[in-house]
């Protein structure tokens, strides 16, 4: 979702959740959504300053599944020390899939510090470029 226009860090979860929830592997969508609020409010789950990873590891999702918003400036506050948050990467992970979840942050990280790509996917014009941003910095 690019673009998102939403004033609180649980409106925009919520929003990206909906989109998310349609998934075949979620199992169950309302679970799924308990699960991320819960595990939000139990810890901080930035990674960078302006960078989110909402998450939980839960018997929703038969898969993992990831869903990815930008947030329209000025961003929202997920906590005090990111008040500005503009990229969020909503993950749903089934218990048993330890292995895939570390791998999946680790890569998320990986992409979002090699250089230029959190500007490009900022400044990325439609879907398609922030997806090929997103690939290419992946392959790389």
């Amino acid at each position: 979702m690019l673009d998102l226009a939403v004033n609180s860090r649980e409106t925009a979860l919520r929003t990206l959740h909906g989109a998310l929830a349609a998934h075949p592997a979620v199992a169950d969508g309302e679970r799924l959504l308990r699960d991320v609020l819960e595990r939000v409010m139990l810890a901080p789950v930035c990674i960078a300053p302006e960078v989110a990873l909402p998450h939980a590891r839960t018997d929703a999702v038969t898969n993992l599944v990831l869903g990815v918003a930008r947030i329209a400036a000025p961003g929202v506050g997920f906590d005090g020390e990111h008040p500005h948050v503009r990229l969020m990467f909503l993950i749903g992970a089934p218990r048993s899939a330890v292995d895939d979840y570390l791998r999946l942050v680790a890569n998320i990280s990986r992409v979002l510090k090699k250089e230029g790509t959190y500007a490009a996917l900022l400044d990325a014009p439609d879907e398609h470029v922030f997806r090929a941003i997103l690939a290419r910095a992946a392959a790389a």
